[in-house]
């Protein structure tokens, strides 16, 4: 989790234009990411390491101030200036940049077609061509994190973000999902996967039931198609 974590943040600020070699050896983009990643977490210590595992709301909700940094959205982790490395700002976006609440007054975005008229089509340029047009706009807007890329399987016609999610065949969903991370990620995004699993209901949506031969089959597999799909 630490690794993971650590990893993502570094391959998003070294993806900035930085100077080479100097007190930052992690900042020279000729070596390679994995590497450059390793440098600079050996550098952490391991109160920022923890720190980095730990997210908060961007934004003023439960009674809570928004973080200082944060732009104003779904997630904010706090970066680690001493080390150059950014903080992360992550917005929800499965179907455009959102702005809940009117948190950035007066921001705006281009709102796309649900998940489902998208998956209609069986288009995987049309599904990488939205991911590419919203990570464009989240990245024009200062955030670093997209919170897209909704995969989880419709298993419920009544279920409260069916219209955030592909289908319920689990080989559409993972191709569809697939192509729109690559999209994201193609305009220097970090894009995750979004309701990975059993988010089949919004009311009580933490108390979906599925016996344990069931979700390795649908949710497992969609989970390998997503992969096929942005090329992992």
């Amino acid at each position: 989790m630490l690794g993971l974590r650590a990893s993502l943040l570094v391959a998003f600020f070294l993806g900035a234009p930085s100077a080479l070699g100097g007190d930052r050896p992690w900042d020279d983009r000729s070596r390679p990411p994995a590497e450059r990643a390793q440098m600079a977490l050996s550098q952490m210590s391991q109160q920022e390491k923890l720190s980095l595992a730990l997210g908060q709301i961007g934004a003023p909700w439960g009674n809570k101030p928004k973080p200082e940094a944060a732009i104003g959205s779904a997630g904010f982790v706090p970066g680690i200036p001493r080390l150059g490395i950014p903080s992360l700002q992550e917005t929800d976006a499965e179907l455009g940049v959102a702005n809940p609440g009117n948190i950035r007054p007066g921001d705006t975005a281009t709102a796309m077609p649900s998940n489902l008229a998208l998956a209609s089509t069986w288009s995987l340029e049309l599904a990488r061509r939205q991911g590419e047009s919203v990570g464009a706009e989240a990245r024009a807007k200062g955030f670093s994190v997209l919170l897209g890329g909704a995969a989880n399987l419709i298993r419920d016609a009544r279920g409260g973000r069916d219209f955030e999610y592909f289908s319920e065949d689990p080989l559409l969903t993972g191709l569809m999902a697939g192509n729109a991370i690559a999209g994201v990620q193609s305009r220097h995004l970090i894009s995750t996967i979004k309701h990975f699993a059993l988010n089949d209901q919004e009311t009580d949506r933490f108390r979906s039931v599925a016996p344990p031969r069931a979700s390795p089959t649908f949710w497992l597999s969609r989970s390998q198609s997503s992969k096929v799909g942005r090329g992992a």
